[in-house]
């Protein structure tokens, strides 16, 4: 992947309430980091003392600094070392790296390198919700993760029964849009989406719109009579390379039963989860002992399309065919 235009982004680390007075340590693009709130500020710098790279996050706050636990070097929130225990002045000053830092939506977000605007993608503008987000990570390839969510060929067998029965072949129109930074892929169903999910919370969905924007953001929309009665976002985050973070943002229309459909619809939502990331880890453990291309097929909606945006591959193709799952 082009991790030079990927350090570029801002990514969502870290749920707000989940940072209290000890220091965190977080992964981004395979760069150790440390989350630390320092007075009232959050802070994140490079997870290393300089003195002798022992790991910041395992340090203290002490006085409004970063205080390492293994000789007691202090940071300030610009990565500038304050106090060096025995030490009666420094010939010149010694820094490590600090980060951009933004809270939105009571998530803690990082941009690791250049001036990008912060834009919150999980900001829903067009409709009124109530939302439940949720911090998910697995062991797989980023890519390929992105690709499972926004690609439902695989979920007649993944989710077998729970989102599409293969006997009950459901049809559908596809058709595919390039953007700048993403894609979007529409979905108008010719057939009711069939299994167990689909049975008990589906009141006659007609239309899946599936949208992909840089640098790991997905959101499936679904629709009826244009109207969006569901809607999941996926924040997808490159820890390191084999371990994937999931931001995940489930919004319902707000009304007096929303609370009681979230509660209800947990439970399946986490059957998928374990299903999905089961069959990733597997392939993940597997690729690694196989140095062979994959086979693609006109049905593979949006692997090209993910290839170009991460690996500067050549601009994928927009697909228009009518499918049958």
């Amino acid at each position: 992947m082009n991790q030079a235009k990927l350090k570029t982004y801002w990514y969502p680390l870290l749920a707000f309430k989940s940072l209290k007075r000890k220091p965190q340590s977080v992964m981004l693009l395979g760069k150790p980091l440390v989350l630390v709130r320092l007075g009232e500020k959050i802070v994140c710098l490079e997870d290393r003392c300089p003195h002798r790279n022992v790991a910041l996050s395992d340090g203290f706050v002490e006085k409004g600094n970063l205080r390492c636990a293994y000789h007691g070097w202090t940071f300030d929130e610009q990565g500038v070392v304050t106090k060096i225990p025995g030490c009666a002045c420094l010939e010149e000053p010694i820094t490590i790296k600090s980060y951009r830092v933004h809270v939105d939506s009571g998530i803690i977000w990082v941009c690791l390198e250049g001036e990008r605007a912060f834009n919150n993608p999980f900001t829903c503008k067009d409709i009124e919700v109530d939302r439940r987000i949720h911090f998910k990570r697995l062991k797989a390839d980023f890519i390929h993760t992105i690709e499972n969510f926004l690609d439902p060929t695989h979920t007649p067998f993944i989710h077998k029964g729970l989102l599409r029965i293969e006997s009950k072949q459901q049809r559908m129109h596809v058709t595919q849009e390039l953007k700048e930074e993403g894609f979007v892929t529409q979905y108008q169903l010719v057939d009711k989406q069939n299994g167990l999910i689909n049975t008990l919370f589906d009141n006659g969905v007609d239309t899946n719109i599936a949208s992909f924007t840089m640098p790991g953001f997905a959101q499936i929309d679904y629709l009826q009579k244009k109207r969006v009665v569901f809607r999941v976002q996926i924040f997808f985050v490159p820890y390191t390379e084999g371990e994937v973070g999931m931001v995940v943002c489930v919004n319902l229309p707000k009304s007096w039963t929303t609370p009681l459909t979230f509660l209800a619809l947990r439970p399946f939502m986490e059957l998928a989860y374990i299903q999905d990331k089961r069959i990733l880890e597997r392939q993940f453990t597997l690729q690694k002992s196989y140095d062979k291309p994959y086979v693609s097929t006109p049905n593979d909606l949006v692997i090209d399309h993910l290839v170009h945006f991460f690996c500067d591959a050549p601009i994928g193709t927009c697909k228009t065919a009518t499918m049958s799952l």
